[in-house]
């Protein structure tokens, strides 16, 4: 069966920086060994020794056969004095585990086609992402399999690729095309719910566009002017409380830094202050980010590629929307707190911004029903609420 393997230039961008990298993944991670790479790493004469006491057998299943052992700095016990593996130095990129020879590097199937990506979480994969220019050039390759896979519904093809098409429209705002986005998700659920057929959807995409090229739909936006400033006070909080909890070793350093950032941002009483993290935004992160005024659009496209949008985590396709908004919240307040912190941001800081956000957001489980469950709490449960979130 001819199916396609679809892979981005950030993909064939990025390359390891070793030891350079300021969050090596050989750091603070639980690393696990395929059955495999296990035995291969034990049988070589140049490995055995070290293997020993850098390998411990777990037994948990054929791809997590064994895990690396973390020394007291929690780096991995294969690295050498320089930082660099000793297993790929004397043995060849061959013998890593499926674990250390893959990522950041990630795929998801749909449709019987393979979309390869990268994760956020790796410091130069998010550098690729969203700084490197050419990112989002796609080749399309012929490959076989004889795999079986599930049909993507209609409704689902024609979110993700409208959602797509309305981001990318030249003529709107970022704000006003996720307010287009935020429409079209009601439409696609109702088509979900076999409430309406498809092509409601169509019609809605459509008239959003008409809407936008006549710009009532910028009008729109500016209608929604609801005061929901104690509600995002309480789901940021809420939000960086849970991700400074139990935060993996990884990243933990660089986390504080902004967590130190966030604890400055405060009224005249030093309690924390949604108004003066938004006084931070217009004054000192939207100017430090006029270098890369397509930062947040380069993220949202990558984000809709890489999870899929809107079949994101078995929510439906308004709680997809929601959360994804608070992606983008939490991290505009991130960069909004470091910018105030420091008066301005550098490269480095809009990287570990994002890094740190995704490498805690991934290592929390049930992460998206966390966020969808205080959206309901904090009265964020209809589209101008959530869209309250951009401003």
């Amino acid at each position: 069966m001819e199916k396609s393997l679809i892979r981005p230039s950030f993909v064939t961008q990025f390359s390891c920086i070793g030891s350079e990298c300021e969050d090596s993944c050989c750091y603070g991670w639980d690393i696990h060994i395929d059955k495999q790479s296990y035995k291969k790493t034990l049988a070589n004469p140049d490995l055995k020794g070290l293997a020993q006491t850098a390998l411990k057998k777990v037994k948990r299943s054929e791809q997590a056969w064994a895990k690396a052992v973390l020394n007291q700095e929690g780096a991995c016990g294969f690295l050498d004095g320089n930082k660099l593996c000793q297993i790929h130095a004397k043995a060849g990129e061959s013998l890593l585990s499926h674990t250390c020879r893959t990522y950041p590097r990630m795929s998801h199937m749909k449709d019987g086609d393979r979309y390869e990506s990268l994760s956020l979480s790796c410091p130069e994969a998010a550098r690729v992402i969203l700084i490197k220019p050419d990112a989002f050039h796609f080749e399309r390759m012929s490959v076989r399999h004889n795999n079986e896979f599930d049909s993507t519904p209609l409704w689902a093809q024609k979110a993700h690729d409208y959602s797509i098409q309305l981001l990318l429209n030249n003529k709107l705002a970022i704000s006003h095309s996720l307010t287009a986005i935020g429409i079209l998700m009601k439409t696609v659920e109702s088509v979900k719910a076999q409430q309406q057929d498809s092509s409601h959807i169509d019609a809605m995409f459509r008239q959003l566009e008409s809407l936008g090229d006549r710009g009532e739909l910028q009008q729109h936006v500016a209608g929604f002017n609801q005061d929901t400033e104690l509600q995002k006070k309480h789901a940021f909080t809420s939000i960086h409380l849970w991700l400074n909890t139990n935060k993996p070793v990884r990243g933990r350093a660089r986390f504080e830094l902004i967590n130190q950032a966030v604890c400055r941002v405060v009224d005249e009483e030093g309690n924390f202050s949604v108004k003066q993290l938004n006084n931070a935004w217009l004054q000192h992160a939207l100017p430090a980010l006029e270098k890369h005024e397509d930062l947040f659009n380069r993220y949202l496209f990558y984000y809709f590629y890489h999870m899929n949008f809107p079949q994101v985590d078995k929510l439906s396709p308004t709680e997809a929307f929601r959360v994804m908004m608070v992606d983008y919240f939490m991290l505009r307040c991130y960069l909004a707190a470091m910018a105030a912190d420091k008066q301005g941001l550098t490269e480095h800081d809009i990287i570990m911004c994002f890094q740190v956000y995704h490498t805690s957001r991934q290592h929390k489980a049930n992460y998206s029903q966390y966020v969808v469950d205080l959206l309901d709490k904090c009265h964020f449960d209809d589209l101008a609420t959530i869209l309250t979130l951009l401003a």
